[in-house]
């Protein structure tokens, strides 16, 4: 007998040429199966501890938890959404929809509702804390609150505070962007006006100080990388209005213009280049190209009653001056034009525009007005405050103690 005959001299195990049995075919898959499910178990628990331990700083709990919100698989696409919401009455009430959630803001506090069909609007977050002037900012990234007047600023997603902001001297203004960027307008010892600009982490990465202007409104930039400071200040006993655009890379306006005789009142960008600004005497288009408006559109006697900046274009409500309570309300693309004009019995509620639509809400009904085709009247409940829109389009009315989604049949009442 050879040294490696113990090896050598082993029986080989006849290969197994019979057809298994059903019971033996399944039983064998589903071992299989089973040390699967452990390995990607094992796999993913793995993963998780090095996301907390490598990444916490951005990988906290809350923001796990608002992750897995997105994993259900169980979810019916077809009516995933609640029709109505009802909460606690606040005359203060404000509402606004983040990811498919609700956030409803008023003097007392923060309450983010979960929409999800089945859920009834229960609560997914909670934050009580006193503000004076709430203001309600959603972005694609996050949900801001800011006390205008005040002094606090706060971020959060559907499930947690994200950030708190403390300001020395009171808010002027505010900005946010779909990039996750903000930006503040307040003030410092000695000097009028102070600009913040904050990224998605909250983490001031732009400062700005201006001790003889006033800057009245502030806009960041889709993309973030920039914003414009539309301001005021006095020479010679005269009135003027300030505009700056600048660039956070850089502590120096990038470009500045002054308008004589002229008092601010909202500036916005329309796309990551162009944008506009309004004063009391013109609405003005740029393109970010040139120091030069593209188009200059008279105020003077227009009776202007409302200015929103929404997908891209300038909605004006005007009065003409009159003393009736008829308004027209205008729609202009980034370059100027007027694209669609509408005549309306009143000053609305709330306007929104979207895929060639304008929205005219009253307490009472919703007007759709497409560009071509005729416009539809919906009536609602009497107690309307806000419009919104559902990530597919649809309409969604806020009111004070309840929101609901109007569905195809109703829209089209």
């Amino acid at each position: 007998m050879s040294a490696f005959s113990i090896f050598t001299d082993r029986k080989k195990r006849k290969k197994n040429t019979q057809t298994p049995t059903v019971e033996q075919y399944y039983e064998k898959r589903a071992r299989r199966v089973s040390h699967l499910r452990y390995f990607t178990l094992l796999a993913t628990v793995l993963f998780v501890v090095y996301g907390f331990t490598v990444h916490g700083e951005v990988l906290t709990a809350e923001n796990f938890r608002y992750m897995l919100k997105f994993l259900d698989l169980t979810a019916n696409d077809e009516d995933a959404l609640s029709a109505e919401i009802r909460y606690d009455y606040a005359d203060t009430n404000q509402g606004a929809l983040f990811k498919g959630d609700l956030a409803v803001l008023n003097t007392d506090g923060l309450t983010v509702y979960s929409r999800e069909a089945g859920t009834t609007g229960s609560k997914l977050f909670t934050d009580s804390f006193r503000m004076e002037d709430p203001r309600l900012v959603a972005t694609t990234e996050n949900i801001f609150a800011y006390d205008l007047g005040g002094n606090e600023v706060m971020m959060f997603n559907s499930y947690s505070r994200l950030a708190r902001l403390s300001m020395d001297y009171p808010i002027y203004g505010f900005s946010a962007s779909n990039s996750g960027h903000f930006a503040v307008i307040t003030a410092e010892k000695n000097y009028r006006t102070a600009i913040y600009v904050y990224d998605s982490y909250a983490r001031q990465i732009y400062k700005r100080l201006l001790s003889n202007t006033y800057i009245d409104q502030i806009a960041l930039s889709p993309d973030g990388k920039h914003f414009l400071a539309l301001g005021h200040e006095a020479k010679g006993g005269y009135l003027r209005t300030l505009l700056q655009v600048y660039s956070v890379k850089e502590e120096l306006p990038v470009y500045t213009a002054t308008f004589e005789g002229e008092l601010p009142l909202m500036a916005s960008y329309l796309t990551n280049d162009s944008f506009a600004i309004l004063t009391g005497t013109a609405l003005r288009f740029y393109d970010g190209q040139s120091e030069t408006p593209v188009e200059t559109l008279s105020m003077e006697g227009a009776g202007l009653a409302n200015c929103r900046f929404e997908n891209g274009c300038v909605i004006i409500t005007a009065t003409g001056g009159g003393l009736s309570d008829g308004a027209e309300i205008t729609v202009y693309n980034s370059k100027g034009k007027a694209i669609q004009s509408v005549p309306f019995g009143s000053i609305p509620t709330d306007i929104r525009y979207t895929e060639n639509t304008l929205y005219l809400l009253t307490s009472e009904e919703l007007t759709v007005s497409p560009a071509t085709g005729k416009d539809r009247t919906h009536s609602l409940g009497g107690n309307a405050v806000q419009l919104l829109f559902d990530e597919d389009g649809t309409p969604v009315v806020f009111e004070k103690n309840l929101t609901y989604r109007l569905t195809a049949q109703e829209e089209a009442a």
